[in-house]
């Protein structure tokens, strides 16, 4: 005998038209339309009960390298313009622009390097 549990479903509850538009999150293609919210949620809870009654939920977990959770693949450039005086005058630039009020264009040749 298969065992029973229950399943949390998130329901979006919308009203349109003088109806109201019940749709469960986790399914996006079970909706019904309902004159009332009571209606509409009896509905739903309905359609789902049918549609998982032969169903089975497995929980399955996958083994992920911890290299490709951890790794940041900007690492490799962390610090790359450390002693650059040009990336720093830039940086200063970019700075005081975002601070200004200022919302008028930037002058590309002012950024430009001979």
């Amino acid at each position: 005998m298969p065992q029973t549990a229950n399943l949390k479903v998130n329901i979006l509850l919308e009203n349109k038209n003088n109806m109201v538009i019940a749709s469960a999150l986790e399914f996006p293609s079970y909706r019904v339309e309902a004159a009332t919210r009571d209606l509409a949620l009896q509905s739903l809870t309905q359609l789902l009960a049918t549609h998982l009654k032969d169903a089975e939920i497995i929980p399955v977990e996958i083994k992920v390298s911890q290299a490709a959770i951890s790794e940041n693949p900007w690492i490799k450039y962390a610090g790359f313009f450390k002693d650059d005086p040009y990336f720093a005058e830039i940086a200063l630039s970019i700075r005081s622009e975002r601070e200004s009020n200022d919302d008028s264009e930037v002058d590309p040749s002012l950024y430009m390097v001979e």
